[in-house]
């Protein structure tokens, strides 16, 4: 398993040549599935974000405009390299953002859209690639959930200026932490790889080793026969209380509005963590499939009625049910209803934007987001 590898490798030391290669070859396998030069790798995808964001020679103090769903630390980003936030809603039924409320939001001082593919749910790109070319908006694609998804035909992460991908607890490529950028501008790669380099420093191996014993706790205790006999049965008793695995997978347990980036955020990315992701990228492409005909399955057999209903999908996406939402009026309720069942679930582990307190500053409003 690639975690025991990475812990036993955590160790190791190797010349600044050989893990500077061994880095580089993860970049360049990553790309290699979207026909793209070779990527770039930094310590988390919030960090790749923030510096595209520092990078991308865009107006100062200009508006970012961001899905009503999304990491909250993303908004710290915006603030933080120099920018307003803006939440775009959500459209009724689907996890894609509203095109509508997009074109409202949209007005002189908007500088930049992130678009956000929700769990493995494909935005509609003809759309946004006419509303942005015809307000002159560059964007950018965050697919830490989408990583094999398609719109009509084009990988996700390849319709705008640049592509992010999450790598860390639970993505489709895990290395613990990490953030990869993907883009065919070369001038902006080498503006990016000379920025990161001035300004991040060597990381903590502790930190890494905390993400990977983690790990190995989260897939045990979901190995069988652990999770019917042990951890499943403590679920059913915990109904009633707080989600306690869910809030143990969560990565950002508060929210604040930050002053200053973190300084374990600001670190290089290793060669121990590219070790596993030449691993996982080895066999992504037979988990994705397994997942994605289960999700195809659930998709085709759950019937939406006005208590439960599954997201619309949009016409010629061909998705990956990173995760398989479900939109309850009672989202509680249907927790409880399915774990009588054997089913275990959880509610959505990132926030609606304008639910948090700490951002009210911006004044975030996204009444379909809430409501879903």
């Amino acid at each position: 398993m690639e975690i025991f590898i990475f812990l036993l490798n955590i160790f190791k030391k190797k010349s600044q040549k050989n893990s500077t290669a061994i880095i580089s070859e993860f970049e360049t396998n990553f790309a290699n599935r979207y026909n793209y030069p070779p990527a770039l790798i930094v310590s988390r995808a919030r960090i790749a974000f923030y510096f595209l964001l520092k990078n991308m020679d865009i107006k100062s103090g200009g508006e970012v405009l961001i899905s009503a769903i999304h990491i909250a630390d993303f908004v710290n980003m915006i603030h933080l390299a120099g920018f307003k936030p803006v939440a775009v809603d959500l459209k009724i039924g689907t996890y894609n953002i509203d095109y509508e409320d997009l074109e409202r939001k949209i007005n002189k001082n908007t500088v930049l859209l992130l678009v956000t593919h929700l769990s493995g749910f494909a935005t509609d790109m003809d759309r946004i690639v006419e509303i942005t070319r015809r307000n002159n908006i560059p964007f950018i694609e965050d697919c830490s959930q989408a990583v094999n998804t398609f719109y009509k035909g084009k990988r996700l992460g390849t319709f705008g200026k640049a592509g992010i991908f999450s790598l860390s607890l639970l993505k489709s490529v895990c290395t613990l932490i990490g953030g990869m950028i993907i883009t065919t501008d070369l001038k902006l790669l080498d503006k990016l790889r000379s920025n990161i380099d001035q300004n991040v420093s060597s990381p903590s191996k502790i930190p890494l080793i905390m993400e990977a014993v983690k790990n190995i706790i989260i897939i045990t205790a979901v190995t069988q026969p652990i999770f019917t006999l042990i951890v499943f049965p403590l679920l059913r008793l915990n109904m009633y209380r707080e989600d306690f695995f869910a809030r143990y997978q969560r990565t950002n347990k508060t929210v604040e509005l930050r002053r200053l980036i973190p300084e374990n955020m600001m670190v290089h990315y290793t060669w121990q963590q590219a070790v596993m992701g030449l691993s996982q990228l080895r066999s992504l492409q037979g988990r994705e499939e397994i997942r994605i005909k289960n999700g195809q399955y659930l998709f085709d057999n759950i019937i939406s009625d006005d208590k439960i209903s599954v997201p619309a999908v949009v016409e010629g996406s061909d998705n990956t049910f990173w995760l398989f939402p479900i939109i309850a009026d009672n989202p509680d309720r249907l927790k409880r209803f399915l774990l009588k069942n054997g089913i275990d679930s959880s509610k959505f582990l990132l926030v609606v934007l304008s639910e948090v307190n700490e951002f009210s500053v911006f004044s975030f409003k996204c009444t379909s987001g809430e409501s879903i």
